[in-house]
């Protein structure tokens, strides 16, 4: 089982309008800097929600997450040192709360592992985005949630 020693809840909000193809970049995360002051920030793992794991967003009142059929029309992309070292990760890889039989009235939760990176340093958040792969299901606006999971280490002088 997977123990977070510290985690960062951050939005994307998707723009009404949205286009198929279109990046949405990410805003700078001062809290995941890869050094913020005498610390190095080290990204471990990675999650997001649809509205099955989260009605709405804590951080913007009143927008929705999105839904199933919105995950999975949607990549993650990481620009990681000036490179795109993680491209198009699918969005539904990273929901580890999932649902079936809604319709059918039975349902049945699954809850998959954190989506995990090792020794991830360096993430530049404002060269890093979502991409709707076509135009969007639901309505926008609606926000992307994701919760990231890191840790630190002392940084020691040269």
């Amino acid at each position: 089982m997977y123990k977070a020693p510290a985690s960062q809840l951050i939005e994307l909000i998707i723009p009404a309008p949205a286009a198929a193809n279109s990046p949405v970049y990410f805003q700078n995360q001062p809290q995941l800097q890869s050094v913020r002051g005498d610390k190095k920030i080290y990204i471990e793992g990675i999650e997001t929600f649809n509205n099955y794991g989260l009605s709405g967003s804590p951080l913007t009142a009143g927008n929705p997450v999105p839904a199933n059929a919105d995950i999975i029309n949607m990549t993650l992309t990481l620009n990681v040192a000036g490179t795109l070292q993680y491209q198009q990760i699918p969005m539904s890889s990273l929901v580890r709360v999932w649902a079936d039989g809604i319709d059918t009235g039975i349902v049945n939760a699954h809850v998959e592992e954190i989506f995990g990176f090792e020794d991830l340093f360096e993430v530049d958040w404002t060269k890093s985005y979502v991409q709707l792969i076509n135009a969007p299901v639901s309505t926008p606006p609606y926000s992307c949630l994701f919760n990231v999971y890191y840790r630190w280490e002392l940084v020691t002088g040269n």
